[in-house]
């Protein structure tokens, strides 16, 4: 009996390492729409910026994640901070693959923001913030 449940594990685990290298997240190069928003909790202005295109970009297969969401958010940052002089704020980013879908997206954050009495909302349009978009590497999926 000892033996049997033994054997049992040795084998589940051998299937659970051979499913896991076999199902490693490839990225698929395409076309990305991208926007973002920069907020601060001590200044009540917060900056969103135009709906803009990344091509190319990369999306991991299996979860659909863009690649290098963080460091979209950190050239949004970096920039507010430099350009803008706003020191320590929150960016995101929002993005989809359908431009219609993330339009209405941005409509939403656009208008919950613009509904708050507390917050004055700064359209970054005309080019005036540029996501630059980032190379995929094989050392970035680990």
């Amino acid at each position: 009996m000892k033996h049997k449940s033994l054997i049992l594990s040795f084998l589940t685990t051998m299937f659970l390492i051979a499913g896991s290298l076999g199902m490693e997240a490839k990225p698929k190069q395409t076309k990305v729409y991208i926007f973002g928003i920069s907020t601060s909790f001590t200044d009540s202005t917060t900056y969103i910026t135009d709906i803009q295109t990344l091509d190319p970009a990369y999306i991991e297969t299996q979860t659909g994640f863009l690649y290098d969401r963080s460091i979209y958010s950190q050239q949004l940052q970096i920039w507010v901070e430099v350009v803008k002089k706003m020191p320590y704020t929150t960016c995101v980013v929002f993005f989809s693959e359908n431009k219609s879908k993330l339009e209405k997206k941005f409509l939403q954050i656009r208008n919950k923001y613009s509904k708050d009495q507390s917050t004055r909302l700064q359209s970054l349009e005309n080019g005036e913030f540029k996501f630059i978009p980032q190379e995929w590497t094989e050392h970035e999926t680990l």
